[in-house]
């Protein structure tokens, strides 16, 4: 390889364009991790300029790395690949693009004129492409247009097209949070040019202003600019960019592999996301395979550049984009092994190397077909199969069968198998959470699940075959008579938490509607009303007539589980029902604290003026409510959540 300083004026001002392949990362750069530093080093550098200081310092901006692209031929201007540095070079255009248009602005057509020299090649010379070919950096696709508007040179015509960012009743751009990167970019540095150049933001090298403001001096803009003061304030600014900073220039050459250097000097330091590594890779591959690259990236990869990837969201101790989550989820269910989160481009290099997928295209088209799935699961709006499990799964927390299910929807199961697999498999988790059973451990239990299918054939049978021969504590399905113990007396308001009881009730209130109830849908803010409340010792009398514990008896009764018939044992008894399903049941916030701790009667009458969910009818039967009637309408509950959440059985066969 070749490498040297070079100034960004060089840079910039040679006749050759800087290509930036489709598969790198869209402009990602921000106000205050970028812009802002970038912006002060240049209005320190500018002071120095006006103030006639000796300039013995550039600034140094890091490297470009650049791999040349294609034969040299008289017809068109040269190019070169961009296998590192582009966040650097489109900030350096988008900047320049202000000072542009902040000099037409001014009335100052000839700067404006020599800054344009650096965005655009000399239309003068062979060009194929003259549309393409001018500019000297070209972005990612899905950069390039709104890049194009902004380095165009034309503000009003860019503030037409865009004008929901632009304020209607002053020429300035929306704040940067809400605005398209590049877009905020641009808006940012026009706006500390024009403070720069309007005010003595300039004069002084002392100043503790550093221009990130955008409020302005007494002195008007047509005061300013229409000196040479103004002029010189302006060319300071621009001109500190293109004459006072470098980059290393490393250019590649025949041998070097770009994919490498680009991998070291990005994934130790880690400025990538592991997403965009992976990405990188994907498609440096396929350009070395002489597969069509631009095609394979609009007809299969273009669906991870939609937003929804780049969200963050947590499994387990990680919070990462759901490309992230995905790729490793993906990862795991094909080899049926743990991944490292931390580690997912080594991950997903040491993969495709075992794989050894006969073809990229195969590669990517396989992960966006498995993509749309894992879409449709973490995004749980379809009205589908996949859509209903990732919702009824949401609250149990267990993303760790994700690789399992992305492997049993991409199988050749018809769909009715598969719809029963992921039934069998919320029952599973449902059961052992009511059972309170662990779930340390579930990531390698469900991936065993992968490798038992892969030797045996993806089928539901095989599925449940497998989950039914499982005895350890970690894995084994709980039978009927363990789950409905537990739905009885568990506590489960305490262990189980409030989001899974309202999920477990809300299922079981829609599966008792008839055909004759009004098809509703139940609102999201239902809470749980504990009926005999949490603090009953004020008007709930106990089993043996008292009817009033002491504190004593109530202190007593939490130092101990024993259960008797003395008043400390009911109390005890009376303490752990009270949280079991049995007890709970849904109510409107607002009714909820209607509620309170009051007695029976008057719950059972609120309920029956105000509650229309079949789940609460029940009470209005009662004359009473204590500890033997949370058992039986535990016990009723139980018949339901029996069927919601089924013990299966090998078709033909027993449990």
């Amino acid at each position: 390889m070749k490498a040297g300083p070079i100034e960004i004026g060089t840079l910039l001002s040679n006749h050759q364009r800087f290509c930036v392949p489709i598969y790198q990362r869209h402009y990602v750069w921000t106000r205050d991790k970028q812009w802002a530093p970038f912006w002060s080093d240049i209005r320190t550098k500018a002071i120095e300029r006006l103030a006639g200081r000796d300039r013995r310092f550039s600034h140094f901006m890091g490297a470009v790395v650049l791999e040349a692209r294609g034969r040299f031929t008289t017809t068109r201007v040269p190019s070169l690949l961009v296998i590192d540095g582009q966040q650097r070079l489109i900030t350096f255009q988008l900047f320049l693009a202000a000072a542009h248009d902040y000099a037409l602005t001014a009335d100052l057509a000839d700067t404006a004129a020599t800054i344009h020299a650096f965005m655009r090649n000399d239309e003068r010379r062979p060009m194929e492409d003259p549309i393409v070919e001018i500019h000297k950096v070209w972005p990612t696709r899905f950069d390039r247009e709104m890049f194009v508007d902004i380095v165009k040179g034309d503000r009003p015509a860019l503030r037409r097209k865009y004008h929901r960012w632009f304020y209607t009743s002053e020429d300035k751009i929306y704040p940067y949070r809400t605005v398209p990167r590049m877009l905020a970019a641009y808006g940012f540095f026009y706006d500390r040019i024009k403070y720069a150049v309007e005010t003595d933001d300039l004069d002084d090298e002392f100043t503790t202003d550093s221009g990130d403001t955008d409020s302005a001096s007494d002195t008007t803009q047509a005061e300013q600019i229409d000196t040479p003061n103004g002029r010189t304030r302006l060319d300071a600014v621009w001109r500190a960019l293109v004459e006072e900073f470098k980059m290393v220039r490393i250019e590649l050459e025949d041998g070097d592999d770009a994919q490498v250097i680009f991998e070291t000097l990005n994934e130790r330091g880690e400025p990538l996301l592991a997403a965009d590594l992976v990405r990188n890779n994907i498609f440096y591959r396929a350009e070395g395979a002489n597969e069509d690259a631009e095609r394979l990236f609009a007809e299969h990869w273009v669906t991870f550049e939609d937003p929804f990837w780049s969200v963050e969201e947590k499994q387990g101790r990680y919070k990462k984009p759901r490309l992230e989550l995905f790729l490793s989820n993906f990862i795991a269910g094909k080899i049926a092994g743990d991944v490292n989160l931390s580690k997912l481009f080594s991950e997903y290099k040491a993969f495709v190397k075992d794989v050894q997928y006969r073809t990229v295209v195969r590669e990517v088209k396989d992960l966006a077909t498995h993509g749309d799935t894992y879409r449709e699961l973490v995004e749980r709006k379809a009205e589908s199969v996949l859509g209903r499990f990732g919702r009824r799964l949401l609250p149990w927390d267990v993303t760790t069968v994700f690789p399992l299910v992305l492997r049993l929807w991409q199988s050749e199961m018809e769909e009715g198998e598969k719809r029963r697999s992921l039934d069998v498999l919320l029952a599973l988790i449902v059961r052992r959470g009511v059972c309170g059973l662990t779930t340390k451990n579930y990531n390698k239990f469900f991936l065993s699940a992968v490798a038992d299918l892969d030797r045996n054939g993806w089928s539901a049978d095989r599925l449940v075959a497998f989950l039914l021969e499982q005895k350890a504590e970690s894995g084994r399905f709980p039978r009927d008579d363990e789950f409905g113990k537990a739905w009885i007396n568990k506590p489960a308001y305490t262990m189980l938490r409030a989001g899974r009881v309202r999920a477990i009730l809300e299922e079981i209130e829609l599966a008792e509607r008839s055909r004759f109830n009004e098809a509703v849908s139940l609102p999201r803010d239902l809470t749980i009303e504990h009926v005999l409340p949490r603090e009953w010792a004020e008007h709930w009398v106990l089993p043996n007539g008292t009817t009033r514990p002491t504190e004593l008896e109530l202190l007593q009764a939490e130092w101990t589980t024993e259960e008797d018939e003395t008043t400390v044992g009911l109390i005890v008894r009376r303490n752990r029902l009270k949280e079991s399903m049995g007890n709970l049941t849904l109510v409107t916030q607002p009714l909820n604290s209607a509620l309170s701790n009051g007695p029976f009667a008057r719950k059972r009458g609120v309920l029956a003026d105000h509650s229309l969910l079949v789940l609460n009818r029940v009470f209005t039967r009662h004359e009473s409510w204590d500890e033997h009637a949370i058992a039986e309408r535990g016990g009723n509950l139980f018949q339901t959540a029996r069927s919601l959440w089924p013990m299966p059985r090998v078709s033909g066969g027993g449990a």
